[in-house]
């Protein structure tokens, strides 16, 4: 069942009905342009249920308040696509672990650093577990043609940054910081430490995936036939990625938190629990439903008007100029 959450409501109705207004009065005098003007009725009605925010039932987020800043920060360079987890990516692992952590920590402000060539922040600080859930659940791994190698410590820089801008704005919240990747350095420089931000962060976890055996990968691409293929080595053959746990430890120990090795079907729970209930004022057994937004589907028939509507302003356009004297076009 839909459920809907809208951006200034008030706003949106207001707006929304002055607009369809000028499009039934478009409709009703304007005879020989009625296809027009339905189809930018039909755009505003879209742009209006846009503005709503739609959304499906998303499974369920705890309901108890834990007072912490928690930034998770996720690797999303080429070698999350390696098939070493059970079979599956390892960012699937990552993904299950990411919906553990904003259940775990519900009530909590959460945060969502990915990295790979660069960092980007998904996800800045928010209490709503479902946007984090939202997100995670459409991170797909950086594409292949943009990677120009991966430093493990890429997000240093942003995450610094996060860091102390929240305790500026919350000195009282502890700072929690979760680490996931699989420590393969690609990068031609030495990856920066992250030593000097262990004052900065009252504890976390680095969480290591992937094995020493390796896994090949499948290529991240914008063409769907490019990503039915494997990543190729230069020296021939399948390209394989595999965890490199040293490094993974060495971003532990700076960080001043552990490492946990991460298996298919090993819980999480039990490592993120006792975090958590460090700063929980409540028991993180209620839950309620979390919302899964599907806004962004209505952006594909709003792109496509907005094409149509283009291309027929480019026709009136050709027309009136053909039709205009040659001194009128000068």
């Amino acid at each position: 069942m839909l459920t809907f959450h809208p951006t200034l409501p008030v706003v949106v109705v207001i707006v929304g009905a002055l607009a369809l207004a000028l499009c039934a009065w478009q409709l009703a005098v304007a005879r020989g342009r009625r296809l027009a003007w339905t189809r930018r009725a039909l755009l505003v009605l879209l742009a209006i249920a846009m503005a709503f925010r739609p959304a499906l039932p998303g499974g369920e987020v705890p309901t108890a308040s834990v007072q912490a800043r928690v930034f998770v920060l996720i690797d999303s360079s080429q070698s999350v696509a390696a098939e070493d987890w059970a079979g599956e990516p390892r960012l699937t692992g990552m993904r299950a672990d990411v919906v553990a952590i904003a259940r775990a920590f519900a009530g909590a402000d959460i945060s969502v650093i990915t990295f790979d060539s660069q960092a980007s922040l998904r996800v800045p600080l928010t209490d709503d577990g479902s946007a984090v859930i939202e997100m995670v659940r459409a991170l797909r791994p950086e594409i292949a043609q943009q990677s120009r190698g991966t430093s493990i410590a890429a997000a240093h820089d942003l995450l610094r940054t996060e860091l102390e801008r929240s305790e500026a704005a919350d000195p009282a919240s502890p700072a929690i910081v979760l680490y996931l990747g699989d420590g393969e350095h690609t990068a031609e420089e030495e990856p920066q430490s992250f030593g000097d931000l262990a004052g900065l962060v009252d504890r976390g976890l680095v969480l290591g995936y992937g094995t020493e055996a390796g896994g090949r990968m499948r290529i991240s691409s914008f063409d769907p036939a490019e990503q039915q293929r494997y990543v190729q080595d230069p020296a021939g053959g399948d390209a394989v990625s595999r965890i490199d746990e040293g490094r993974l430890r060495g971003i532990a120990e700076q960080l001043g938190v552990s490492y946990l090795h991460r298996e298919p079907g090993l819980p999480i729970e039990d490592a993120l629990a006792p975090m958590a209930a460090l700063d929980a004022e409540a028991a993180l057994d209620r839950t309620e439903e979390a919302r899964l937004e599907i806004a962004w589907a209505l952006g594909i028939p709003i792109a496509l008007l907005l094409a149509w509507e283009g291309l027929s302003l480019a026709r009136s356009l050709r027309t009136t100029r053909a039709i205009l004297p040659k001194e009128a076009r000068r």
